[in-house]
């Protein structure tokens, strides 16, 4: 970091002089427009106007990988570190059933599309454009379709649904693309000044939407779990008082979760402070029921729901907490 000194020019006026190599880098001269922002954390940025084009980052993967599956991780690990185009190449043909596995990871990722393909390799490109994005009505999409999925998680298992576990666990995958393109979105923000000027991120921002996001996918990680918890209808082996304890967990849950983004997107501590009067209500809940059901061959089942509902618990709070701490509130 330099630092230099402001001169004053006269009515209040400051100047500052630019450093030599970032504008021999920039190739500026006497007469070239530089555009001035101030960012959401006060900083001011200065950039060319005109900027050069800009190339997209590229990566070359190669085939066979080790195992398929690093592969198929390294596709994934290349788009959330904000890759532009992804080439995998390889010196002989690939097989039919390795191609179809590449093509489908590529089809996971939001943006990410395949643009060449032949027998020896395969490229995708990621064709949207950041600046359109906007990772707050991507947060709000993955909390409501994640707030949905807890209700029919719980009928699903109840009724021994199966295609309604079906439906819950295709809504995980969306939960799932919808995070990948977020952690890709904020952290191409935090290596971007610009990027995240546009934005209206600051560096916090983008470390508590990267941290509130794994949250939500946790979420409907857990709701997928609780729906395939049991492959027999769970209706009919509770009792009436069972039942209606499911239920009111389950609502409860979803006041929670509500409350918890409302206070991380507005950081408005009263809604905090809802999560946390309703943390220790619905942890009671959680333990009679478990405890309701003794040891008998069914416990198993019910201990799973209720560590699936535990654990969403845990998400409301750790998400409100990025607006309004509550340790040790709660433990």
């Amino acid at each position: 970091m330099e630092l230099r000194r402001a001169q004053e020019m006269g009515g209040g006026t400051l100047l500052v002089s630019l450093p030599k190599d970032w504008v021999m880098k920039n190739k500026l001269s006497k007469g070239s427009l530089l555009a001035l922002e101030v960012t959401p954390g006060g900083s001011l940025m200065i950039f060319p106007a005109v900027e050069a084009e800009k190339k997209p980052k590229e990566i070359l993967l190669t085939y066979p990988a080790q195992y398929m599956r690093r592969l198929i991780n390294q596709i994934t690990g290349s788009y959330l570190l904000g890759f532009d185009i992804i080439r995998v190449v390889s010196r002989e043909r690939i097989p039919y059933e390795d191609a179809q596995a590449i093509k489908r990871a590529i089809r996971q990722l939001v943006g990410l599309e395949i643009v060449e393909e032949d027998s020896r390799s395969i490229t995708a490109q990621f064709l949207l454009e950041p600046t359109n994005l906007d990772p707050e009505k991507t947060f709000r999409r993955m909390h409501l379709i994640t707030m949905g999925m807890l209700p029919d998680a719980v009928q699903a298992l109840m009724q021994g649904d199966v295609l309604l576990k079906k439906s819950v666990s295709e809504r995980d995958d969306e939960v799932d693309r919808l995070y990948f393109l977020l952690v890709r979105l904020v952290r191409s923000a935090s290596m971007d000044n610009k990027l995240a000027a546009k934005l209206k991120l600051t560096m916090i921002d983008c470390l508590d939407y990267r941290l509130s996001a794994y949250l939500l996918e946790a979420i409907g990680d857990s709701a997928e779990d609780i729906a395939k918890s049991s492959t027999h209808p769970l209706e009919n082996v509770l009792g009436e008082a069972e039942k209606e304890a499911v239920h009111n967990i389950v609502k409860t849950l979803e006041v929670m979760q509500d409350s918890a983004v409302r206070a991380f997107l507005s950081k408005d501590p009263e809604e905090g402070r809802q999560v946390v009067q309703l943390y220790e209500e619905v942890v009671g809940e959680i333990v009679k029921l478990e405890k309701s059901m003794g040891s008998n061959e069914n416990a198993k089942v019910v201990s799973k729901v209720a560590s699936g509902f535990s654990r969403i618990v845990r998400c409301d709070v750790d998400i409100a907490d990025l607006a309004y701490p509550m340790y040790p509130l709660v433990k």
